[in-house]
Parts: structure tokens; C-alpha cells; sequence
């Protein structure tokens, strides 16, 4: 399986994960708490929590610039907090 392969094929499992949970009840914000706390705890395991604290740092500035704005429509100048 190619890697563009594999990421589509991780991605629907994420998808029918978070559906999963939705469908029990969950609301949404605990749904992505935990697909969070996965990823992260999985990151911290791999690469420990300096390295994986200076990685989600770089995440957060990637999205603080608009990573998502093409597929989400959102104003990357636009800030506030949702949760």
C-alpha cells in the first residue's frame, strides 16, 4: 500500500472512530479530547515530551496561520477560543 493509500486508509478509520463515539453520545468536544489525547500520548511515547511539546508548538503556529482556512472557509485573522 503507497503512503497516499495508507493516510486515506487511516483517515477513514479515524472517521468511522469519531462516529463510533458520536453515535453513542458523545458530544463533539469530548470526541476530539480523545482523538487528541491518543495522538499526543502516542507522540510522547515515541519521541518523549520535550520533542513532542517543541512539535505541537509547530502545529499550533501552522494553524494559527491558516493551515485549515482553505478547507474549513475560515478568516486565518479571525482568533478566538471555542472550547
Amino acid at each position: 500500500m503507497s503512503d497516499t493509500e495508507m493516510k486515506s486508509f487511516c483517515d477513514k478509520m479515524v472517521e468511522v472512530a469519531a462516529e463510533g463515539m458520536e453515535a453513542a453520545g458523545a458530544p463533539l468536544g469530548m470526541i476530539v479530547d480523545r482523538l487528541v489525547t491518543y495522538g499526543v500520548a502516542q507522540m510522547v511515547a515515541v519521541d518523549g515530551s520535550e520533542i513532542t511539546a517543541r512539535n505541537l508548538h509547530m502545529i499550533a503556529e501552522k494553524i494559527g496561520a491558516g493551515a485549515f482556512a482553505q478547507v474549513t472557509g475560515e478568516n486565518a485573522q479571525r482568533s478566538g477560543v471555542r472550547h
